[in-house]
C-alpha cells in the first residue's frame, strides 16, 4: 500500500479523545512524514512556562521580543529545540517543513534573530516533538472515534502562528469542518 504523506497537515485530537490522553485538545502540525523513519510534528497549542526571552538570557544573550513563549512540541527530545517558521528565513540547519514552512533545529537560530532584524515574518519556538512509528499515525487515523482518533486538515498559517490554547484547538476544529463540507460542495 503507498504511503500517504501527512507533511503540512494539522491532526486536531478529537472532541471525543480520550481527557486522560497527553494528546487531548491538541493541535499538531506534521513536518516529517515517510514510510522508513515514520512521522514527526510539534504541539501547536501547548505553551511552557519558559518565554524565548529567558530562554536566550540563559545561553548569555538577550533577546528582542519579550512576549514569545516556548511551546510544548510533544513528549520525545524534550531537550530538542525547534523553530516553525515561514520558508523567508534560513539558519544553519534548516528543512523544508510543508507549503511554505520550515523547521529550523541548531544552536545559531535564536542568536541570529536575537535582535529582531534577521528573523522569519512568522515562528513559533518548541521543546520537544510528537513522534509516530512508520505505520502507527494511520492506524491511529483509522480506530473508530469512541476511542479517540485524529481530524486532520490543510495548515492554515493564521492557525498556526496567530493562536494558542483552547482558541487554537477550536479554530482548527472549524477549519477541519469547513474543509470536509468544501471537500462535498
Amino acid at each position: 500500500m503507498q504511503h500517504k504523506s501527512h507533511i503540512g497537515k494539522l491532526l486536531i485530537a478529537h472532541p471525543m479523545f480520550p481527557t486522560n490522553s497527553p494528546f487531548a485538545k491538541t493541535v499538531i502540525y506534521i513536518y516529517q512524514d515517510d514510510s522508513v523513519n515514520g512521522t514527526v510534528g510539534v504541539v501547536l497549542n501547548r505553551i511552557s512556562q519558559t518565554s524565548v526571552t529567558t530562554m536566550c538570557g540563559q545561553e548569555g544573550f538577550g533577546f528582542f521580543d519579550t512576549t514569545k513563549m516556548v511551546q510544548l512540541g510533544g513528549p520525545v527530545n524534550k531537550n530538542s529545540l525547534l523553530l516553525l517558521h515561514t520558508d523567508d528565513w534560513n539558519s544553519t540547519n534548516t528543512a523544508s517543513a510543508g507549503d511554505k514552512l520550515r523547521i529550523s533545529s541548531d544552536n545559531h537560530m535564536l542568536r541570529k534573530m536575537a535582535d529582531g532584524t534577521d528573523q522569519p515574518a512568522y515562528w513559533k519556538c518548541f521543546i520537544g516533538s510528537s513522534v509516530w512509528m512508520p505505520g502507527q499515525l494511520q492506524s491511529e487515523l483509522d480506530r473508530p472515534i469512541e476511542h479517540g482518533t485524529w481530524l486532520t486538515c490543510k495548515a492554515d498559517e493564521a492557525i498556526i502562528f496567530s493562536l494558542n490554547g483552547d482558541t487554537l484547538w477550536h479554530t482548527a476544529l472549524e477549519a477541519y469542518s469547513q474543509q470536509a463540507i468544501d471537500h462535498f460542495f
